[in-house]
């Protein structure tokens, strides 16, 4: 092809990405004839429909033989728009992204009817694979099709694959959410679900506090929309933002939205599970507020409405993971309460309880973060209890379990901010007993630990009330075993620290008397 012919081709294009991807096959092929590269660009076309492709796939979206999907795809190696996706198989190739969401909207643009026809037949070829990945892709194209559909399907996506125990498949999830909104076409309920799922997997990394903005555009687009379930959980997010922003009662309102719209969903349709479930969830967000906001006979009500919920749903199958963990997660809100209370027997009952279930759940997945997660927090509560009664050596066993599941977990994702926090925690209770049986220099190399992790915290999200209490935390246990160690210089500089930050934590969150309490239990050590 001459230079002439080839400029022809680019004017053509007029810096369309998706004309000049498919001017790539006339560079690549000129000396074809024009019928054959025609058809080449109808199975480019194609191939940019799914995430990726391989002979088989290119014939189901084609309708075509095997055969001639092999010579197809053949000549699209030799397009410089594709490469390989051995994710999916060793022949198996995917359309460069750029490219690929180009030819996408080229095709839903021009021909609307074609963008439907191929998005059904790449949906019916993934849509018996039980796999994750496979599920996703399923999703993904019945928004093209059906976005009520997909809006219904994508809510039980979510939910099956949060109390799955993964967050690399939410996030993958996510990921394929973020790219149909980023789009521009979805509207109405489908539009909420795609939104809101990305938001839940950032709120579950630590980032709450950073969400508000889009909590509520979340909570206004479902109104308008008046799609009652978005609204529900829409509101169950902007609660967990409110919350960490320390504004606790804005977040009781709007998790009691949470559970009458979930109640009300429920009354509608009560066979569904799902439905079910989230009426228990908001008992236990509802029960979280009152517990921090001191009225424990309160927070024991609304976590006894969970649990109960929480049995009913376990019992028809105990090997389904989702109701169990559940489960687990009543058994332990409830043990905190127990604890608050004194009532340490009860306590330890209900964490082990919580922990039996996490070791069953985290055997079955040995690689799922989230089992290893639960197991974690399980044993510290554990740990929490022998603490309070005495048994050091096995407090210290637990919160050495803990920690090293959440040093793993943290290796894994380092960025983040979950699991960072997590380790903290560990370490204070790791150096809490280290304190305890005289080991100083031990506690004073945890809380160092913990005190670092939260500064770095606290001073990428300033808004976040949590780490900011947090952190006077990690500081006064730091200027308390200064202090032991006789290093007074030391340890009022980090008193000080602490009542400066809970100052401020407890400036952001006036509604929560446990950390004005804190504050001037912080001023008494400097006394």
């Amino acid at each position: 092809m001459g230079f002439a012919a080839q400029l022809r081709i680019l004017e053509a294009a007029k810096d369309s990405p998706a004309l000049l991807a498919l001017a790539t096959v006339d560079f690549a092929h000129h000396a074809l004839a024009e019928a054959e590269r025609s058809r080449i660009k109808q199975a480019l076309v194609a191939a940019a429909v799914p995430h990726w492709c391989d002979r088989d796939f290119l014939a189901v979206l084609l309708e075509t033989t095997p055969q001639e999907s092999g010579l197809l795809l053949t000549e699209l190696r030799k397009l410089t728009v594709l490469e390989p996706f051995p994710a999916r198989g060793k022949d198996t190739f995917n359309v460069h992204e750029a490219a690929r969401l180009a030819l996408r909207e080229h095709l839903r643009v021009s021909d609307a009817v074609a963008w439907k026809t191929l998005s059904a037949r790449a949906r019916a070829h993934v849509v018996r694979n039980r796999e994750p990945h496979a599920r996703i892709e399923a999703l993904f194209h019945l928004f093209a099709t059906d976005q009520p559909a997909a809006a219904e399907q994508c809510e039980a996506l979510e939910r099956d694959f949060a109390s799955g125990g993964s967050p690399e498949v939410r996030h993958a999830l996510a990921l394929c959410l973020q790219e149909l909104t980023a789009a521009g076409w979805l509207t109405g309920a489908a539009k909420v679900e795609a939104l809101y799922s990305p938001l839940e997997v950032r709120n579950d990394r630590g980032e709450a506090a950073q969400l508000e903005a889009e909590a509520r555009g979340l909570v206004e687009l479902a109104r308008n929309a008046s799609y009652l379930p978005g609204i529900a959980r829409a509101q169950c997010l902007l609660g967990d933002v409110l919350e960490a922003k320390g504004r606790l009662d804005d977040a009781l309102a709007a998790y009691r939205e949470f559970l009458a719209i979930s109640r009300d969903l429920v009354a509608t349709d009560p066979s569904n599970p799902g439905r079910q479930r989230e009426v228990a969830v908001a008992h236990s967000k509802l029960g979280d507020i009152h517990q921090v906001q001191g009225r424990l006979d309160d927070a024991l009500a609304a976590y006894r409405e969970f649990l109960a919920i929480a049995q009913r749903l376990a019992a028809p199958d105990p090997s389904n993971a989702g109701p169990q963990r559940d489960l687990a997660v009543a058994h332990s809100k409830i043990g905190d309460i127990h604890q608050e209370q004194g009532r340490l027997d009860d306590a330890l009952a209900a964490y082990s309880t919580d922990l039996a279930i996490s070791q069953r759940l985290s055997a079955t997945d040995p690689s799922s973060a989230g089992w290893q997660r639960d197991l974690a927090v399980a044993y510290s509560r554990v740990g929490d209890i022998h603490q309070a009664q005495g048994r050091r050596d096995d407090a210290l066993a637990a919160y050495r379990e803990d920690l090293a599941i959440f040093q793993r977990l943290a290796a894994s994702d380092p960025s983040s901010a979950g699991w960072q926090r997590e380790v903290a925690v560990a370490h204070s209770k790791v150096g809490g007993i280290h304190q305890e049986q005289g080991r100083l220099d031990d506690a004073l190399a945890a809380y160092r630990e913990y005190c670092a992790t939260f500064q770095r915290l606290a001073a990428t999200d300033p808004s976040n009330a949590g780490w900011q209490r947090d952190l006077a935390v990690a500081q006064n246990r730091l200027g308390r075993v200064f202090r032991e160690m006789g290093l007074e210089r030391q340890a009022r500089s980090s008193l000080r620290a602490a009542v400066k930050t809970m100052a401020r934590a407890a400036k952001m969150s006036p509604e929560n008397p446990g950390w004005k309490s804190d504050l001037d239990n912080l001023k008494s050590w400097l006394d």
